[in-house]
């Protein structure tokens, strides 16, 4: 017996906008069933990885079939890159496999499969007669006239052959994609979790979610499929505390050290996994005056450790700011040392750093220039030239 299991797609909200101001590279995906009346999700645990300007994605499934084995063509479906993409329209068929995933890899009970890859249409229905529609080189180029940019006008559809045995199968699924980002973002991903709730059980009986974005660094974490704190830990050294942002209720995460999970029995799904770390501007503006241009320093460094250097525009030649005050030249000296917790004795040190969000002290912590990495030295030099 076959059946058809294809991936739903997630669709950005409204709050990024993929035009000349962004790029979007290509969003997470479960493998979901349309059809599948019968096997559920017992459990499933989805590690999420940034290194290096690249997600990396592992999801280890327990699925259960009650019945007698079955193979299902699985399909994964990848949505195509835009924003700011112009290729040559000879190229634009040639690609076998998505620009922005590698190392794509699905096992089951310990089994490796092989894939094949279509390309679709965007509007769907490309199953058909025990076959995938592609989309013709003629339709495809008319489509790609049409937009802004000459982009990819299908979508990628990975699929194989998985045969499920009677009782518990355990599916590993990887691959890694290229983080998207936008002029007001370093960096932005989201990952679809609502497919999940079209198998037999309409959710997830057991649901585990792990985050790893790398250390010193603040990101958001909307909340579409969770509401408040519960159910969140951070596994290591941090805080999180809950905000908005464009609007938006969210969670916002300062991991100095480790990662952040989600745990949550019977999970069902109602919004997608939307992960942003975006610059955070003063609401009411920075260029009236000096004093302006401060507070805004003030604003972003107390709301998030982020990239001090991109968000000052940073360099010998150049400060924001056209005057910076003695204290606040002391407290960005002090950034890197503050955010590994360091105790200050310095009253007005200490009471600026315990006004923000992300500071948690370390009384064990020795300040010492070699725990910064590379541009956190030459930002502290920089500070320390500037208080001569």
């Amino acid at each position: 017996m076959k059946k058809l299991i294809l991936c739903l797609c997630a669709i950005l909200i409204s709050i990024i906008s993929w035009a000349n101001d962004a790029v979007f590279f290509t969003s997470g995906n479960q493998l979901i069933p349309i059809t599948e009346t019968q096997i559920s999700v017992q459990k499933e645990i989805l590690d999420i990885t940034r290194k290096d300007n690249k997600i990396h994605v592992h999801v280890y499934y327990e699925f259960f079939n009650p019945g007698a084995e079955k193979t299902l063509l699985v399909g994964f479906e990848a949505m195509p890159p835009s924003g700011a993409w112009d290729i040559e329209e000879d190229d634009l068929m040639k690609l076998t496999t998505h620009p922005n995933i590698s190392d794509f890899t699905v096992k089951i009970n310990g089994q490796n499969l092989g894939y094949k890859v279509s390309h679709v249409d965007l509007a769907g229905n490309y199953y058909a007669n025990g076959k995938f529609m592609e989309i013709s080189k003629e339709k495809a180029l008319e489509i790609a006239r049409e937009s802004d940019f000459m982009e990819f006008p299908y979508l990628f559809v990975y699929h194989f052959d998985a045969t499920f045995k009677e009782g518990v199968n355990i599916v590993e699924h990887t691959y890694v994609f290229t983080e998207s980002g936008s002029v007001g973002s370093e960096f932005l991903f989201d990952y679809v979790l609502t497919a999940a709730n079209n198998w037999a059980n309409h959710q997830i009986d057991d649901f585990t979610l792990n985050l790893n974005m790398g250390e010193r660094l603040s990101f958001d974490v909307n909340e579409s499929f969770f509401k408040g704190q519960g159910g969140w830990t951070i596994n290591g050294v941090g805080r999180m505390n809950q905000d908005t942002h464009y609007d938006q209720g969210l969670l916002r995460f300062h991991i100095q050290q480790g990662s952040v999970s989600f745990h949550k029995k019977n999970f069902h799904p109602e919004g997608e996994l939307f992960v942003e770390q975006p610059f955070y501007m003063d609401p009411e503006g920075y260029w009236s005056d000096d004093s302006d241009c401060e507070r805004a320093i003030a604003f972003e460094f107390k709301k998030a450790y982020t990239s001090a250097i991109r968000l000052l525009y940073i360099d010998d030649e150049n400060i924001r700011c056209n005057s910076i005050s003695a204290d606040m030249k002391k407290i960005m000296r002090n950034l890197p040392f503050a955010y590994r917790g360091y105790v200050f004795k310095t009253k007005m040190l200490q009471d600026f750093f315990e006004s923000t969000d992300w500071y948690v002290p370390d009384p064990s912590y020795v300040s010492d220039m070699k725990d910064l990495n590379e541009d956190e030295k030459k930002w502290v030099d920089f500070w320390t030239r500037q208080q001569k």
